[in-house]
């Protein structure tokens, strides 16, 4: 019942293209890095070739000037020592920081032969022994071939070389060097800026991926939340237009579901109640819907469910799941026990409409039809009628109408017939198109009869009524039909726009018309004289014309009488209509 929110281009590529830099920044900093060190390593292997062509030359002259007794040679002959160590130190330069030769005692451990270091306080005596940092020496005389160990330390290079002197398959000495290289630090130095470069960019991407996804994050939670009703947990009013966004009306039957006299509970139990009312029945909603529906409260009691496509048949079994499910269900408020039920209209070609709010209206209506027939029911648009969304006239326009100050009255003089005084004028609805031109009540009214646009369209005409009566002095009437009288929010219209106007429903006479048959005289009759204490004058229109017949006379309380044209005019010479005129008279 939730779905996920559309995202919009600008978020689209926030999401998209920070990442991709980020990782691009990265992927390229990791090749500079690779590269580096290829680089370091080349240079490396140079100088270490470079350093091994001189030490091959000596160690060959050590291997053609001594043999495997090289320990007594050296330590017995002063004159052949110094002769090996003034050579050991031609192959010393700036970069050779120590250069020594070494052997390996009986206990495996490593003791100088020579050393070449200048520096008397770091000279090794002969002998002496040598604690080494790696295991290159080892290596050097178990492999018998040359090893090398390098670190990079304070951005210097450095290397060490064991070189093992080899006289008849055996490992007489090891000639060692440690030797620096500042070319390191010349290409260190170089990079450096660039490193910084990348990693301050890479940071920076890190960072703006972070504050992205953080409000991009907080955008999507607060965005939800601006659609989520915080009471009923369910979807908004606001959250339809982000819906249609994304999805088509013809993939859904639309439904408006409305609480049966909810207005009771908050009157008689509080709006704590109330809340706890609404809570319990969206649950029960909940419970006989799909994940893929989607319900929506769109006002106070009133919901909008769009359930996912399938057969209308069984929307309409889900409809009476739901009436029975709320109407099965007691609520346990604080204090109270609430039994509700619910009334639902069904719109099963929303897409027939020109809008989403001209599908909710055609629902709306068939609410209202379930409400009239007495509630706790479930009606459905006819298949019949939707050619209905295309060829009345567009609920969307008549709101448009009342916006647009477009809804005016024709005033109609009534005479009295012998003095052919004017007594009052009756106002006549007129809406005026987008062309200019007048349209009758007959051509809109039906569209809208059920409808809030109705109900906004009789606040219109009351203010013009209030206006006119403001500004003239004389009196007027306006027409309502029986469904009117019978209709709440009317009623309480008419309370509420002449509460502080009372001296006016003396000057206003509501005129009742017949457009149906009265089938509760009791109700309209409360109705009736309701409207008389508040001063209004009632009139029943056209007597004789449809359903009004003498019933209406003898249950309802009428100051005036307007007969239908068709029993008076030929008065005079109806010898049938006239005894019927007298009757009535």
């Amino acid at each position: 019942m939730y779905r996920s929110f559309k995202m919009g281009r600008s978020s689209f590529i926030l999401i998209l293209i920070i990442p991709l830099m980020t990782l691009i920044s990265f992927a390229i900093y990791l090749e500079y890095i690779k590269t580096k060190e290829n680089v370091f390593e080349i240079i490396q292997e140079h100088l270490i070739n470079e350093k091994l062509q001189l030490f091959e030359k000596y160690a060959n002259y050590m291997i053609l000037h001594t043999s495997k007794e090289i320990k007594n040679h050296i330590e017995n002959n002063d004159e052949l020592s110094t002769q090996y160590e003034q050579n050991l130190k031609l192959l010393q330069g700036d970069e050779i920081k120590y250069l020594y030769l070494l052997y390996r005692d009986n206990d495996g451990k490593f003791r100088y032969l020579l050393d070449a270091t200048e520096d008397i306080n770091e000279k090794a005596e002969f002998d002496q022994k040598f604690d080494p940092l790696t295991d290159i020496w080892d290596m050097a005389y178990k492999t018998k071939s040359i090893q090398t160990a390098h670190h990079k330390e304070l951005q210097t290079l450095w290397i060490s070389i064991a070189y093992p002197l080899v006289v008849d398959g055996d490992v007489i000495a090891v000639l060692g060097a440690d030797f620096t290289h500042d070319v390191y630090t010349k290409i260190v130095d170089t990079l450096n800026p660039m490193e910084s470069i990348y990693l301050y960019v890479s940071s920076f991407m890190v960072i703006m991926l972070f504050i992205a996804y953080t409000l991009v994050f907080m955008y999507y939670t607060t965005r939800k939340k601006a659609f989520i009703d915080p009471l009923t947990k369910v979807y908004n009013r606001q959250y339809l237009a982000e819906f249609l966004e994304t999805t088509s009306l013809q993939d859904y039957h639309l439904m408006m579901i409305d609480l049966d006299h909810f207005k009771l509970v908050n009157d008689n139990f509080g709006h704590d109640a109330g809340d706890e009312v609404l809570i319990s029945v969206v649950t029960k909603i909940k419970s006989q819907i799909r994940q893929e529906d989607i319900l929506i409260r769109f006002g106070g009691e009133e919901f909008v469910l769009l359930v996912y496509k399938k057969e209308l048949k069984d929307s309409i079994i889900v409809a009476h799941r739901i009436r029975e499910a709320v109407m099965n269900n007691i609520i346990e408020t604080k204090n109270n026990q609430v039994h509700m039920t619910l009334s639902i209209g069904i719109n099963p070609f929303p897409y027939y409409a020109k809008n989403i709010e001209e599908a909710i209206k055609i629902a709306d209506e068939q609410l209202y039809i379930a409400k009239s027939s007495g509630r706790n029911r479930v009606e459905v648009f006819n298949e019949n009628d939707k050619g209905q969304c295309q060829t009345s006239k567009r609920i969307s326009d008549i709101q448009l109408a009342i916006d647009e100050n477009r809804i005016k009255c024709a005033y109609q003089p009534i005479f009295l017939n012998n003095s052919k005084k004017v007594v009052k004028y009756e106002m006549l609805l007129r809406l005026i198109d987008q062309e200019g031109e007048i349209v009758l009540p007959n051509e809109f009214l039906p569209s809208i009869r059920h409808t809030q646009v109705y109900i906004n369209l009789t606040r219109c005409v009351l203010d013009i009524a209030i206006k006119t009566l403001k500004e003239n002095s004389f009196d007027i009437s306006i027409n309502l039909d029986i469904q009117d009288i019978l209709n709440n929010d009317i009623l309480n219209l008419l309370k509420n726009k002449f509460s502080k106007e009372l001296g006016f429903t003396k000057r206003l006479t509501i005129e009742i018309l017949e457009h149906e048959e009265i089938t509760n005289f009791k109700l309209i009759q409360e109705r009736i004289i309701m409207l008389k204490e508040l001063g209004f004058t009632i009139a029943l229109d056209d007597f004789g014309s449809g359903y009004a017949n003498f019933r209406y006379l003898l249950n309802l309380d009428i100051d005036i009488l307007k007969i239908d044209g068709s029993i008076i005019q030929n008065i005079d010479k109806d010898k049938v209509g006239r005894p019927e005129f007298h009757f009535i008279a």
